[in-house]
C-alpha cells in the first residue's frame, strides 16, 4: 500500500510528510561527514528518528552523494556522470526500501537543474536541459526499485519560469512511466498569489506557507514552515492550524531543539 497514492486517489483522510534528513543528520548522527557514503549510518539514524516523527513519507536526495563533488567551478554534468556517487545513491535507496518500504513511502528527491547551477549568471533552456538529461540518467539507475514517488525541488523566488518548467518535462514523464506519484516542492513561493495553477505534478509542496495560506485541497501540502519548529509563542498556533489540515508538509530545521520538535509532533498528531 502507498500512502501517497492513496492520498492522491482520495483513499485516505490524512497525510503527514516531514522532510527530516538534515535534522536527523544533525541530531541523531552528529552531522556525520560520511552521511551520503554510509547508508548504514543514515538508515540507522532515520530509523531512530522515525519512531518519534511518524512521517508517512521519507525522502532520499538524488544529489546528496554528488554534493561533495559539486564545488565552485565544477562542471555539473560531468559530476552527475560519476559512477561512485551513483552507486552510493543506489545503496541508500536499497537500504531505505529494505528498512521502511513496507510501511513508509520512499520518494526520490531530484533538484531542479537551476538549483544545481547556483546563483550566478542567468542561464537559458539549453543549459538547464543538459543538466536535466544527466539527472534523468541518474534517476534511471534506481528506477527498478520500489519507490513511491519523485519530488522536484525548486528554489526560484516566486516559482519557476518557463525555461525551468520545460527542463523538468523529461524527468516528470519518466516518473509517470514508472507509476510514481510526482511532487513539486516550491521553496521560493512565500505567498499564495505566486502559485501557478498550471504547474505540473500530482502534488505541490509549499514549505514556506502556514496552513491558512495553503489552498484547501488535496493537491497542496504545507502548513509547517520553519517558524513552526521554533520556541516562539506563535509556533504553537501555526502547528495547531496545520494539525487541522489533511495534507501537512514541512521541513524540520537542522538546528531545531529536539524537545521543541517532540512537542510539535505531539501537537500535530
Amino acid at each position: 500500500m502507498s500512502a501517497l497514492s492513496d492520498w492522491v486517489h482520495a483513499r485516505r483522510d490524512r497525510l503527514t510528510w516531514l522532510d527530516c534528513e538534515r535534522y536527523v543528520q544533525s541530531v541523531f548522527a552528529g552531522t556525520s561527514e560520511c552521511w551520503h557514503e554510509d547508508p548504514g549510518t543514515m538508515v540507522g539514524a532515520i530509523a531512530q528518528a522515525q519512531k518519534l516523527l511518524q512521517s508517512d513519507v521519507l525522502v532520499v536526495g538524488l544529489s546528496g552523494p554528488f554534493s561533495r563533488h559539486l564545488v565552485a567551478g565544477s562542471m555539473v554534468s560531468e559530476v552527475l556522470e560519476r559512477d561512485e556517487p551513483r552507486r552510493h545513491l543506489a545503496a541508500t535507496v536499497d537500504a531505505l526500501v529494505h528498512r521502511f518500504g513496507t510501511h513508509v513511502d520512499i520518494v526520490l528527491e531530484c533538484p531542479s537543474p537551476r538549483r544545481l547551477l547556483g546563483d550566478g549568471e542567468p542561464v537559458g533552456f539549453d543549459a538547464l536541459d543538459d543538466i536535466a538529461t544527466e539527472l534523468l540518467d541518474v534517476v534511471r539507475t534506481v528506477a527498478d526499485r520500489p519507490l513511491s514517488g519523485l519530488q522536484i525541488t525548486c528554489d526560484t523566488k516566486g516559482g519557476p519560469d518557463a525555461d525551468e518548467l520545460d527542463s523538468w518535462s523529461t524527468v516528470l514523464a519518466a516518473a509517470t512511466h514508472y507509476h510514481w506519484v510526482t511532487a513539486i516542492r516550491l521553496n521560493g513561493v512565500t505567498d499564495p498569489s505566486q502559485l501557478d495553477a498550471g504547474l505540473p505534478g500530482d502534488l505541490l509542496l509549499l514549505s514556506q506557507l502556514e496552513a491558512e495560506l495553503v489552498p484547501d485541497d488535496r493537491r497542496h501540502g504545507g502548513g509547517l514552515p520553519p517558524a513552526a519548529w521554533t520556541d516562539s509563542p506563535e509556533a504553537g498556533r501555526i502547528v495547531e492550524a496545520a494539525s487541522k489540515r489533511g495534507f501537512r508538509f514541512g521541513e524540520i530545521p537542522h538546528d531545531a531543539s529536539p524537545e521543541t520538535v517532540l512537542d510539535r509532533i505531539s501537537a500535530l498528531h
